[in-house]
């Protein structure tokens, strides 16, 4: 038993863990420079919140592109090249001295490396897993809110010790060694003659039966065209888009709210940090027990649900305790919504287009984050409160949770190509 070798695809889960918890830093790590940032450049919240959206616009066509790039060629390359611009846009940050530069490094390079990180190791594991590819992807997407477990206080430390510059000197720095993992990452397993997992211990005709088992509407590899043509995409679309406008809210705004109430910097952090704890253990939880238990739509419904009541608690309370347990309800929550949603694609569509598939996908996420921050950002300074913010995330979440409702398994319509032989 000990001597049975490690299937190469939990080597690449492991590489992914690492990588994406890069991508996590990205995100994270913006709420806590913020209010330094504003400060030193003399932003409102609305202009400081801008970086990020600016950001988000270079992301939408970028997840398009990398999408495209992550079916044509190696992804050790696309994830070390792309992730490369990104620390290299944090490092030059550090040397801004006014705004169009803060703008093309902080906003342009970094949104432009940031487009592989997450989804080249998404498709590339879904790839690679055939039974336990929910836990596989589970397990890699933990890599997020392990980041924001580690990010915010890591940042908060770097500033309050070193200053905001060189805590974007450090933390690019650590992005470029992280992303040596890359070099694990191969695109299929048949480039080292394996099969998925799952696949390699059954027969033809038994993968066949459990190919056609798996899915009652001729779903074997669906093409982009046809993936984005169904009701079931858009469905799905909207649904992730209320969800990252909720949680981006709540990441880019939540440690300024923080601060406003004249929580140290360092005590700050700690219930912004509970949202990454919260979500660690929600991952195991919801995505390795509950979903085997219940359909993956009625676990989104209950978890959208909660997500977005969760948040109630910052608009009735004042005090830390309810930060922290906010911090931990919100994360445990959130943390079944991001794995779910590819896990269904995969499932509805199939992988041969997974790339493109997603990285479409992955640009509702570009909707939300250009919107959500500069829009709470925005409602702040006219209102001097994030109040309406918050409770406009609440509603958000309600309105994603509602969409649960709609979703079917969609039916592939038989090609000609296949009816004539």
């Amino acid at each position: 038993m000990f001597g049975k070798k490690i299937y190469y695809g939990w080597y690449i889960v492991a590489a992914s863990l690492f990588i994406i918890i890069l991508d996590g830093l990205l995100l994270y790590s913006f709420g806590v420079f913020l209010p330094y940032i504003n400060d030193e450049f003399g932003f409102t919240r609305a202009e400081g919140s801008a970086l990020f959206s600016f950001r988000s616009i270079i992301l939408a066509p970028g997840f398009i592109i990398a999408g495209r790039l992550i079916d044509k060629y190696d992804p050790r390359w696309v994830i070390f090249g792309g992730g490369s611009i990104a620390a290299l846009g944090m490092i030059l940050s550090g040397f801004a001295q006014n705004t169009w530069q803060l703008i093309l490094f902080y906003s342009i390079f970094v949104g432009l490396g940031d487009t592989v990180l997450y989804i080249t190791c998404v498709a590339v594991v879904s790839r690679w897993f055939t039974k336990k590819r929910a836990l596989a992807i589970g397990i890699i997407t933990t890599g997020v809110p392990l980041s924001g477990l580690i990010t915010n206080p890591l940042t908060a430390f770097l500033i309050n010790n070193f200053g905001y510059r060189n805590a974007l000197f450090s933390l690019g720095g650590i992005m470029l060694v992280v992303l040596l993992a890359a070099f694990v990452m191969r695109g299929y397993p048949k480039d080292l003659g394996l099969k998925p997992y799952g696949e390699e211990d059954i027969n033809d005709n038994e993968n066949a039966a459990a190919s056609t088992n798996n899915s009652n509407n001729n779903n074997k590899d669906w093409t982009t065209l046809e993936a984005i043509s169904t009701p079931n995409y858009w469905i799905m679309y909207a649904m992730y888009t209320l969800a990252f406008i909720t949680f981006l809210i709540i990441v880019t705004q939540f440690y300024n709210f923080e601060i406003d109430l004249n929580i140290s910097a360092i005590a700050a952090a700690g219930p912004a940090a509970a949202i990454g704890l919260g979500s660690i253990i929600g991952r195991t939880v919801l995505t390795s027990l509950l979903a085997e238990v219940l359909e993956y739509r009625k676990v989104l419904l209950v978890c959208l649900i909660a997500q977005g009541s969760s948040i109630i608690l910052l608009l009735i309370f004042d005090q830390i305790w309810a930060y922290y347990l906010f911090g931990l309800l919100f994360g445990f929550f959130y943390s079944a919504i991001v794995p779910i949603f590819p896990t269904l694609l995969a499932k509805f569509y199939g992988l041969k287009a997974m790339g493109a598939i997603y990285g479409i996908f992955g640009t509702s996420y570009s909707i939300a984050a250009v919107t959500a921050p500069l829009l709470a950002g925005y409602v702040f300074d006219v209102s001097g409160s994030y109040y309406y913010p918050f409770l406009f995330a609440v509603i958000c979440c309600y309105l994603a949770a509602m969409g649960t409702f709609f979703l079917k398994t969609p039916t592939r319509k038989p090609l000609q190509i296949e009816a004539s032989g």
